[in-house]
């Protein structure tokens, strides 16, 4: 096949749970900031494949890979539930898929998917641990496409669950407890500045450092 150019599929996941409601606004302006970057930067869009996710009790595609200009309207996201992440890992999981063999189906040459995790807090889902699983299945090295994880905590998130789920990079805020506006404020610009870094060289750019958060060394066994 002649691919036509380099793609990079990207999937933002977000921690909507109820604990998330006090920044539901913040969460959907910052989303309309993100889309209206590619939307005006044909360089990065044509690159940036992006699917956003949001998980609570369930899991949800707020807005499946497409071309963000046949995007009709701008879906937004709504905070409430728990945080169970094993669903999100299998929707993540099947989006992949889905959406590589559309890509490759379309010609572009797809680089190894990378999903940029948010959450604020740590898994429910019960029985305790079993979230773990489908987690191990994303990350499955026989899963051909299995993405690189990188991850931002704040809040009530652990640095063992981001270390855990991370396969890249994770960034935990500095001011422990600090369940604040500025941290996912800061978590949200970092991603889109990654991403279009990345549009740039046409190759994965990770921060090296995110203002007001700690690298999460991911060499540690918990």
């Amino acid at each position: 096949m002649q691919y036509k150019a380099k793609g990079l599929p990207a999937y933002l996941v977000l921690d909507t749970s109820s604990s998330m409601r006090a920044f539901e606004k913040l969460l959907n302006d910052t989303l309309l900031s993100i889309y209206d970057t590619l939307f005006t930067s044909p360089q990065t869009s044509e690159f940036i494949h992006l699917s956003v996710m949001s998980f609570n009790t369930q899991s949800y595609l707020v807005t499946p890979m497409t071309d963000i200009e046949q995007l009709q309207d701008l879906p937004t996201v709504t905070c409430e539930g728990l945080s169970n992440f094993g669903p999100m890992f299998r929707l993540v999981r099947d989006r992949i898929t889905e959406d590589i063999q559309q890509l490759t189906s379309s010609g572009t040459q797809v680089l190894r998917p990378v999903v940029f995790l948010l959450t604020d807090g740590i898994p429910t889902d019960k029985p305790a641990g079993i979230w773990q699983r489908d987690l191990d299945s994303l990350r499955d090295p026989t899963f051909k496409a299995h993405p690189n994880i990188i991850t931002y905590g704040f809040g009530d998130a652990r640095e063992v669950v981001l270390r855990r789920i991370s396969t890249l990079a994770a960034y935990l805020a500095d001011d422990e407890g600090g369940h604040t506006a500025e941290a996912l404020g800061a978590a949200l610009s970092s991603l889109l500045n990654s991403l279009v870094a990345s549009a740039r060289v046409r190759q994965l750019q990770v921060p090296e450092e995110v203002k007001g958060y700690k690298t999460v060394d991911l060499d540690f066994l918990d």
